[in-house]
């Protein structure tokens, strides 16, 4: 009797060692599946080198001085700094943020805002419009002589143009050819 116990345990005991080993495989697959999910999401995300490529080197009069990318917690910003003549203030910023990074909120922040359509305060205005076929939300501020316009292009890419034109001139800077740039993403 004492060694059908004996043997029942040894196959009991071999038989959880199977099932552990199984779990730990589990486990081991988790891990792997999560971080080729990570490397993807790395090798997805678009370097300042790529979006460099991205802003035209004039809009209209401006010419293209400096592209400069910005993390601020977990969002990563690239912006292109424009300048008309030698003054200073005729300056445009044309900003894009990819919206696939993991965690990346600001797609779902556009579009919460264009669906609820915040009003400005004092002399601050907002304006929703759809032009060329994009929501768009314009935010003028003529107390500072600052206006901007921003869009979401391929339910993908946040895009900023900010500059003291007024909203209608800031869109007619945003050409389709540098947009479909960014469709190779």
């Amino acid at each position: 009797m004492k060694i059908y116990l004996k043997i029942l345990t040894v196959f009991l005991l071999m038989f959880s060692c199977q099932s552990n080993k199984k779990e730990g495989n589990n486990l081991e697959s988790a891990l792997e599946k999560e971080h080729t999910s990570q490397n993807n999401d790395i090798d997805v995300i678009i370097t300042q080198q790529q979006f460099s490529d991205f802003f035209p080197k004039e809009l209209g009069d401006y010419k293209l001085i400096e592209v400069s990318e910005e993390t601020v917690l977990s969002r990563t910003i690239t912006s292109a700094f424009y300048l008309k003549g030698e003054d200073m203030k005729n300056n445009m910023e044309y900003s894009i943020e990819d919206g696939y990074k993991k965690g990346a909120s600001v797609i779902k922040e556009f579009e919460t805002s264009y669906r609820y359509k915040n009003k400005g305060e004092g002399d601050t205005e907002y304006i929703y419009e759809e032009r060329n076929g994009y929501q768009t939300i314009a935010f003028l501020q003529p107390e500072v002589n600052l206006n901007e316009i921003w869009f979401v292009y391929n339910q993908r890419f946040s895009i900023v143009l900010e500059g003291t034109e007024d909203s209608d001139k800031l869109w007619s800077y945003i050409k389709e050819k540098d947009l479909k740039k960014l469709d190779k993403y």
